[in-house]
Order: C-alpha cells, then sequence, then structure tokens
C-alpha cells in the first residue's frame, strides 16, 4: 500500500520524471530506537514506482555493519544516493513533509551525475587538498 495520496504519487511520478540515469536507495534501518525508520521505509518504497530507475535496498545498522561502514552510516534512518558511483549524498530522518524535497533532489543529482555547482564553485572545490565533509541542515522553521 502506498504511503502518498494518488495525487502525491502522480507529483511524485512527475518530479522524478527528469531523471537520466539509475538511482539506488540503500536505506539503513533498525528495529529498536528508530521511531521514523517504518515510516521512512514506507516513503522510501514508494519511489520506486514512480520510477523504475529508483532501486530501494534494505539494510539493518545492527546486523549489516559492513555496509554501514562502507557508506559511513552514523544513525538510522539513514539513507545513501547512490547514482553511477557513491559521491557521499546522504540523507538523515524522515523524508516527510518539507524534508521530502531534500531527498527528491538528492535522487535527481545522483542520476545526473552533476553536483550543478558552477564552474567557479567547482574551481575552489579542486584546489582543496585533503577531503572535507558538508553537512547541510534543513528545517521549515
Amino acid at each position: 500500500m502506498s504511503y502518498f495520496s494518488d495525487d502525491e504519487m502522480r507529483a511524485l511520478t512527475e518530479r522524478l520524471s527528469g531523471m537520466t540515469n539509475p538511482v539506488r536507495l540503500v536505506f539503513f534501518t533498525q528495529t529498536f530506537g528508530c521511531e521514523t525508520c517504518a515510516t521512512t521505509k514506507r516513503i522510501l518504497e514508494d519511489f520506486p514506482r514512480a520510477n523504475a530507475l529508483v532501486s530501494l535496498e534494505e539494510k539493518n545498522m545492527v546486523l549489516d555493519t559492513a555496509d554501514v561502514e562502507l557508506y559511513g552510516i552514523v544513525a538510522a534512518p539513514g539513507v545513501a544516493i547512490v547514482g553511477d558511483r557513491d559521491r557521499g549524498l546522504r540523507f538523515y530522518g524522515a523524508p516527510d513533509g518539507y524534508e521530502l524535497v531534500s531527498l527528491l533532489e538528492g535522487i535527481l543529482i545522483a542520476s545526473a551525475g552533476d553536483s550543478g555547482l558552477t564552474e567557479e564553485s567547482r574551481g575552489l572545490v579542486a584546489t582543496l587538498s585533503e577531503p572535507r565533509a558538508l553537512q547541510i541542515f534543513s528545517t521549515p522553521t
């Protein structure tokens, strides 16, 4: 059963219609201590229904420790958004309400294989001599 209403599913399908390449959503969950994991799973299950280029893999934070380490997941629910390669796009929390937009944008970026950065920003990134972690936090308030 879909998490989204029929109208919402049509909107989701329309939003994902711009995808050009496959994207895997690697969803990390846990049974205990995660109030939003079940809701997140229901939401994520609709993405492959909305566009066949999206696939969903479920991993357990406790049992799948090699995958937790591989993707650098630090909390559940966590989603690694992986296109042609893993570019480090991660989404934490339930992608419900306004947060859904951030997950959708991550999927479209991974599908395109392009960050959307300007040439100037790409030049600045190219000057970095060691890896950096960038975290973006969003809230509707």
